[in-house]
């Protein structure tokens, strides 16, 4: 038994301490501050549906737009948010990342390694898609798009598992909007394989349960906001033009360096090109395209061999990193359970007037800590506001409209970060401090 497991140590590479690596970027999600405002305010949109009964088709959180036309898109999700919000607050968000991370990198993984049989080659694999999500594990409700696309492309590479299809389409279009690129996706498979009367008929099988969920064809409805409020979407930072070259971005680089290479050696048929271009082109189109973009690529991606061999065996080096992976992240948790820099906890509660001017991220967390009672200016729901947004962002940095935007609004207090231009502004012109901390400033009308 002993030697059994000194044999085992000795085959103990850095490849397999590397598989680790999904781990750890999970672990480190699970254990950082918590900094996600839109979450907040999709734990409210939970509760409030659980108590009418109903989906949201109208928006209930701003004075700016109340009762406009807004269909929640993530409303599983809400409801999944608003019992785990009852059950343990905030800290149940971290559970909830973690779990779609670890389901993520499980089905990424076993998935390459269906396709290359190569322990070193599904590391990098691996190594890879945990480089590109890192950045995007967050408890908004994409985080859940995720795993299901990745169950989308093992279900639909498996036969005997298409049958799920109907079911995690259903599921997708429940939690999060992004569900158009899985059935992009599968409507490149069917192309990709022969467009015939029986694949036509499974993604017809495959994408009607996406009308089917509690919006029914209002789903339609959620995707055309998105579609005609493209300038408010554009000015979000997830939504600028992806740099390949990033750290985040690079493995996407290498990935397609590595296509090319397979193609060059004849590994991949002239007919994955329907799967080739059009999610390289979704990868270039926007920072948080690039994670879907990846999983669409998966297939190919995943029959990359990698020309080394697993023979470097500087075990103490192994040992050294697994440990790190294995613990590391675990050690890095912060003191602080809620990011204080971007939620302003102190200032909010020197709030006394009915209409406040503040931003999307401070919106968000209004509506967890004073909605009902309180209704905001602007939050992040780029598909309703819509050139409300844009106009936020000019007056926020302090141009002329300001005054303008202000009396409209009838707006008494301003609760802004103490760097924006807007902060600077309003004390020359005349508007009076109620509080001020190092990243929040609350300021009152001069009559107020």
């Amino acid at each position: 038994m002993k030697s059994d497991a000194v044999s085992r140590l000795r085959r103990f590479t850095v490849w397999h301490a590397a598989l680790l690596l999904p781990w750890a970027v999970s672990a480190y999600a699970f254990a950082r501050t918590f900094n996600d405002n839109s979450y907040l305010w999709h734990v409210r949109a939970g509760d409030l549906q659980l108590e009418r009964g109903a989906v949201l088709t109208t928006d209930p959180f701003s004075f700016t737009m109340q009762g406009e036309p807004w269909r929640t898109q993530s409303w599983l999700a809400e409801l999944l948010y608003s019992v785990a919000d009852r059950w343990a607050g905030l800290d149940a968000s971290p559970f909830m990342t973690f779990a779609c991370a670890v389901t993520l990198f499980l089905l990424a993984g076993l998935f390459a390694y269906r396709l290359n049989r190569s322990l070193l080659s599904t590391v990098v694999f691996l190594v890879g898609t945990s480089v590109v999500f890192a950045g995007f594990l967050n408890p908004r409700p994409v985080i859940f798009s995720f795993p299901i696309f990745a169950a989308v492309v093992v279900a639909d590479h498996d036969r005997r598992l298409r049958w799920s299809l109907p079911l995690l389409m259903w599921l997708w279009a429940a939690v999060h909007g992004s569900f158009v690129i899985g059935l992009g996706y599968l409507g490149m498979q069917a192309i990709r394989r022969g467009f015939d009367a029986r694949r036509i008929g499974g993604l017809v099988m495959a994408g009607l349960p996406t009308l089917l969920t509690a919006h029914g064809i209002g789903i339609i409805d959620i995707l055309l906001a998105f579609s005609l409020n493209k300038g408010a979407v554009d000015s979000m930072t997830e939504w600028g033009t992806p740099d390949l070259l990033s750290v985040p971005f690079i493995p996407v680089f290498l990935g397609l360096v590595g296509l090319v290479y397979l193609a060059h050696r004849g590994g991949m048929p002239a007919r994955f090109g329907w799967i080739l271009v059009p999610f390289v082109a979704l990868a270039l189109s926007a920072n948080r395209a690039v994670p879907p973009a990846w999983l669409g690529l998966s297939p190919l991606l995943g029959r990359i061999t990698v020309p080394l061999r697993a023979s470097l065996r500087g075990r103490m080096a192994a040992l050294l990193l697994g440990a790190v992976l294995l613990i590391g992240p675990l050690l890095l948790q912060s003191d602080e359970e809620i990011d204080t820099s971007r939620f302003p906890i102190e200032a909010a509660e020197h709030l006394t007037a009915e209409r406040v001017f503040h931003d999307d991220a401070t919106g968000g967390w209004l509506i967890y800590t004073q909605w009902p009672q309180r209704q905001v200016y602007i939050d992040d729901r780029a598909e309703l506001f819509g050139d409300q947004m844009l106009t936020f962002i000019k007056t926020r940095a302090g141009f002329d409209l300001w005054s303008e935007e202000l009396a409209k609004w009838d707006i008494e207090q301003a609760l802004v970060r103490v760097d924006v231009p807007l902060a600077e502004t309003l004390r020359l012109a005349g508007w009076r401090v109620a509080y001020e901390d190092e990243d929040f400033v609350v300021l009152n009308r001069p009559d107020f």
